[in-house]
C-alpha cells in the first residue's frame, strides 16, 4: 500500500513524494516543513499537515492566509481581516484524501495517488475510532473476548481473561489468569483502527519481538503478544500501584518535588537503559509510567511506537478523535518516522513538568490548532507555572523541554546523571 503526491503544477513540478508507512507531510514556506516553497507569497509560514496512513490520508490547514484547496474547494484558511495569530485560534476539520484529488496551494497543485493492497483476510469487523469509549466494561470484554455462545475478536492462549483495568484510544487493559499456575498478569488489548494487511500485522509482530530484549527492573516485563481478528494483545507483568495519572489524580492535583523524584528517577533509569540498548518509546506520559512494589516502571515500551508505524492505529494526528499531543515534541510532527531518544527526553521532562504544575509545557487554547501552538509557539518556563519549585529542577527540567533539540540532553542517561 501507498500515498503518492505527485506535483503536477508550479515550481516544483515532476516531484513526488510517496509514503509507505505511517507519516506526516509538512507543507509550507518555511525550512522545517517537508515541502518548501519560500518564494511563493502565497502560501504560509505551515500551511497544511497531510497525514499518510497507508491507504488512508487526511489533511488539515493549518490557519492559513489563503486557504488550502481540495478539488477546487477550500478547506480552512484564516479569515483576510485575521493576523496569523488570530487564524491560529481556529482549529479547521480534516479532510479523508481520495484517490485522484487534487490539492491546490497558491502556485501548486499536488494529485494524491492511493496504491491499496490485499486486505488481511482477519479484519475487525464494524469498528470505528471512538466507538470504544461508549461501550461498557462488559461491552467492551464481550466484543474483545465474546463468551461460549458468542466469539469476540480475540482468544489468547493459556490466559483468562477476568476484569477490565482500564481503557484508553485504541483498547483496554485487563486482568487476567494464566491457567497453568494461576499467575495474575496484564492484556493489552488493542484494536486496530485502520486495514490490517499482512503486511502490516508482520512488521508489528517483528518490531514486538525485538521488544524482548528489554530487560530491566523499572521497565514493565513484556511476556508474549499475539492478534487475531484486528485485535492485538500483550501480556505484561500485572503492576499493583497504578500509574504516575493515578497519583497524580489521588492526590487531587500537582505532586511535590518530594513525591515525584524517586518516580521520575527510577523511571529514567528504565528509559536509559533502553536508550542504550537503541530502542525509542515515543510515547513517554504519566499513564505509561507504572508503580510497582513502590517502585516506578515503563510500560507500552515500543507499543504504541510498533502500532503507529505498522499503520493500526489510523491517524493519530490529524483524525477526528486525534488527541491533544500535549507531551510531544516538535521534532516528532516534523520527522514523524525518525524519532530519537533526545524527543523522550522532552516527553519525560513534559511529563515531570506537568505532575508538578498541572500544566503543559506549551498554552493548548481552545479551539487553537495543537499543531499550530507546538511548531510556533514558545515554551513557558516551569517556575512561571510554579514559583515554589526549586531552581535547579527548574532549570533542569525547563533544558528537558527546550524545543531545539540540540539544546536538551541528548538521551535518558544523561537527564539521568543531571538530575540525580
Amino acid at each position: 500500500m501507498a500515498v503518492k503526491l505527485s506535483v503536477t503544477k508550479g515550481p516544483a513540478k515532476g516531484k513526488v513524494f510517496t509514503f509507505t508507512e505511517h507519516d506526516t507531510f509538512l507543507f509550507g514556506r518555511i525550512p522545517d516543513c517537508h515541502a518548501t516553497f519560500p518564494d511563493d507569497t502565497q502560501v504560509s509560514r505551515h500551511h497544511f499537515i497531510l497525514e499518510a496512513c497507508p491507504p488512508k490520508a487526511s489533511l488539515r490547514d493549518l490557519g492559513s492566509l489563503n486557504g488550502t484547496y481540495v478539488n477546487g474547494k477550500k478547506c480552512g484558511g484564516r479569515k483576510k481581516d485575521e493576523t496569523p495569530e488570530e487564524g491560529a485560534k481556529h482549529q479547521f476539520p480534516v479532510v479523508d484524501l481520495k484517490d485522484g484529488d487534487i490539492i491546490t496551494v497558491g502556485q501548486t497543485d499536488l494529485s494524491v495517488t492511493i496504491e491499496k493492497g490485499a486486505a488481511h483476510p482477519a479484519v475487525q469487523a464494524g469498528m470505528k475510532p471512538g466507538e470504544l469509549s461508549e461501550l461498557s466494561p462488559d461491552q467492551l470484554f464481550q466484543l474483545v473476548f465474546g463468551g461460549e455462545k458468542n466469539p469476540g475478536l480475540l482468544e489468547i492462549p493459556g490466559f483468562v481473561a477476568e476484569r477490565e483495568l482500564g481503557r484508553g484510544g485504541f483498547g483496554a487493559v485487563y486482568q487476567a489468569r494464566r491457567k497453568k499456575d494461576g499467575a495474575q498478569v496484564a492484556v493489552k488489548v488493542m484494536l486496530s483502527q485502520a486495514d490490517a494487511t499482512e503486511d502490516a500485522v508482520q512488521r508489528f509482530k517483528r518490531e514486538m519481538e525485538v521488544n524482548r530484549q528489554l530487560d530491566h527492573p523499572n521497565i514493565v516485563r513484556f511476556i508474549e503478544s499475539g492478534s487475531h481478528k484486528g485485535a492485538f494483545y500483550f501480556v505484561m507483568e500485572l503492576c499493583d500501584g497504578g500509574s504516575l495519572m493515578d497519583l497524580y489524580n489521588k492526590n487531587r492535583g500537582p505532586l511535590t518535588p518530594e513525591q515525584l523524584m524517586p518516580h521520575a528517577l527510577k523511571a529514567l533509569e528504565g528509559l536509559a537503559y533502553a536508550h542504550s540498548k537503541g530502542f525509542v518509546h515515543r510515547d513517554i506520559k504519566p499513564g505509561n509510567i507504572i508503580i510497582h512494589k513502590g517502585t516506578a516502571r515503563v510500560a507500552d515500551f515500543g507499543m504504541s511506537k510498533s502500532f503507529q508505524m505498522a499503520g493500526l492505529s489510523g491517524m493519530s494526528m490529524t483524525g477526528k478523535t486525534a488527541g491533544t499531543p500535549v507531551f510531544m515534541p516538535p521534532e516528532q510532527i516534523i520527522n514523524f518516522k525518525y524519532v530519537k531518544p533526545v524527543s523522550d527526553v522532552y516527553s519525560m521532562g513534559a511529563t515531570m513538568y506537568f505532575l508538578l504544575t498541572g500544566a503543559f509545557p506549551f498554552d493548548f487554547l481552545a479551539k487553537r490548532d495543537p499543531m499550530d501552538v507546538i511548531l510556533n509557539d514558545d515554551v513557558v518556563p516551569i517556575r512561571d507555572r510554579c514559583g515554589s519549585i526549586p531552581k535547579k529542577l527548574a532549570t533542569i527540567i525547563d533544558r528537558a523541554v527546550t524545543i531545539k533539540d540540540k539544546k536538551r540532553y541528548q538521551n535518558a542517561g544523561e537527564f539521568l546523571r543531571t538530575l540525580d
